[in-house]
């Protein structure tokens, strides 16, 4: 059986000074996205505009970058950058993935994780932001049962 991998977005609100990638990223989606993979995954790692891969106790500073102000040429590169990286930690042939955050970055991960041989889902595919924050809070709550 595979080991169940989330990959999680990071996201723009941050602690003022340098933590841990768990710790860092504050907001109420990042802050429901990592209780859920702490829940449900095996493992999960994070994916960051500016630093690639990030495993969870990966000490970071503040940072103001997004994949937005890339070309589609440098959000290839980057998401190829990301997907070699989780192969170090987590191979295809042992790993599927859950894969959680925005289209502006899955658009360029999914077709690398799939030229890599993994299996993936995308669990919030189509969410709304409001919406996500409500599945988190339930799947919260029907593991507390």
């Amino acid at each position: 059986m595979k080991k169940k991998i989330g990959l999680l977005a990071t996201a723009r609100k941050k602690l003022p000074h340098p933590a841990e990638a768990k710790d860092l990223y504050i907001s109420p989606l990042f802050q429901k996205s990592l209780s859920y993979a702490e829940e449900s995954y095996d493992d999960y790692f994070f994916y960051s505009a500016k630093h690639g891969l990030l495993s969870k106790k990966q000490f970071i500073e503040p940072y103001n970058v997004t994949i937005k102000a890339f070309t589609p040429n440098e959000k290839r590169a980057w998401a190829a950058k990301v997907i070699k990286k989780l192969q170090e930690f987590a191979p295809p042939r042992t790993s599927e993935i859950h894969l959680h955050g925005g289209w502006v970055y899955r658009e360029f991960l999914e077709p690398e994780l799939k030229e890599a041989g993994y299996t993936y889902e995308v669990p919030l595919e189509g969410y709304s932001i409001g919406k996500q924050l409500k599945w988190y809070d339930e799947q919260h709550s029907a593991k507390k049962k």
